[in-house]
């Protein structure tokens, strides 16, 4: 039977133990900055931070599985599972938040770059949370044992469900984020940049579609007698709006190019992106420092910013503003161009097919 004082210190344990998550939680969040006891860390390299995560979240994951037999296994023994809470704690959770807390300083080696870093930073965020909701219920179970005499009956049947399905939840985000470590910088790049293409698409597909729902000559647009289609009439494509007409058919062939330069970024650059960093290299004339995170770092940027210029274009066409949908236009095909020279030698500095079927890109974009 456990003694009043050892349930009251299981309560106060849970309670201290929920207050360092949020502390971590708050640590991790976008917005949040470095310490001055990290940017101390930060002055000796660690190892690769998704190496320390990865092994730090299967301890948990182990940590989680011992808990919950302790929880569901009468009677309640508060001593055990304030030890085990307090290995959590003290071992799993801190390494794994120092890991991904982790800021590279100027000249030290960055294995992931900062778009990775903002990802597992979130990913173990996440992660944190699960944590989170199994302390809760450790404290619910404890709080209503205070007070409690007489010999613990062990959890109720509720009880049982509520552990197993909390350590579920957590057990499923641990997998989730050991996944996230074995696929690694080019697994994450790939992955974005795959549904930043598809996002791109879409936005083109929806222009061409708006484009090919023209209005008739009574304002009224063509295949509908939908009231809200007569209505909103004022933005759809005149037929006799020939340079608006030209301007979109033009911004959809090019755009679609675009979606061809992802498609070849994805199998030449991304899914080549070396496991480390290269220190120098050489381009056959003369030898270069190599930084691949941080040029990695500044492609999956414009690549982000591409479908953000797309849906300002489509809002310049939706309100028929020609000079606006001309210079968005040029604007989206200037960043890709940019994404295009950024990577248009290897992430080693040499010269390959993409090298050459870039500049072909280009010449073929600027001439549509």
């Amino acid at each position: 039977m456990a003694k009043p004082k050892d349930v009251k210190a299981l309560v106060e344990a849970s309670r201290t133990a929920q207050t360092l998550v949020a502390h971590f939680q708050s640590s991790l969040a976008p917005a949040a900055r470095a310490t001055r006891a990290q940017t101390e860390t930060a002055t000796t390299e660690l190892p690769n931070p998704l190496d320390v995560v990865k092994a730090t979240t299967t301890l948990l994951k182990s940590h989680a599985t011992t808990l919950s037999l302790l929880l569901i296994t009468p009677p309640l023994t508060p001593s055990a599972v304030m030890a085990k809470m307090g290995e959590v704690s003290s071992g799993a959770l801190g390494g794994m938040v120092a890991a991904a807390s982790y800021l590279p300083q100027p000249g030290q080696k960055d294995d992931i770059g900062s778009v990775m870093r903002t990802e597992l930073k979130a990913q173990v965020r996440g992660l944190l949370g699960t944590w989170g909701d199994v302390l809760a219920l450790v404290l619910r179970m404890a709080e209503s044992r205070e007070g409690a005499k007489g010999k613990d009956a062990g959890p109720s049947d509720s009880e049982k469900q509520h552990v197993l399905s909390a350590t579920g939840v957590l057990w499923e985000a641990c997998d989730m984020l050991i996944k996230f470590c074995n696929d690694g910088v080019v697994g994450m790049v790939v992955r974005k940049a795959q549904e930043l293409r598809a996002t791109l698409l879409d936005a083109v597909e929806e222009l061409k579609e708006w484009g090919d729902d023209v209005e008739d000559e009574d304002g009224a647009a063509e295949g509908s007698d939908d009231e809200d289609d007569l209505f909103g009439a004022s933005n759809k494509l005149g037929k006799d709006d020939k340079v608006l007409k030209e301007l979109l058919d033009s911004s959809v062939k090019r755009l679609r190019m675009v979606g061809m330069l992802y498609q070849a970024l994805l199998k030449r650059r991304l899914k080549t992106y070396p496991a480390a960093p290269a220190s120098t290299a050489t381009n056959g004339t003369s030898h270069l420092t190599l930084n691949p995170a941080k040029k990695l770092d500044e492609l999956m940027t414009i690549l982000k910013t591409i479908p953000e210029t797309v849906d300002d274009l489509a809002s310049a066409f939706y309100d028929l503003a020609e000079d606006e949908a001309r210079q968005t236009l040029e604007k989206a095909c200037t960043e890709a161009k940019s994404a295009a020279e950024l990577v248009k030698h290897t992430w080693t500095g040499s010269e390959d097919e993409f090298s050459v079927w870039s500049a072909k890109w280009v010449a073929s974009l600027e001439a549509a």
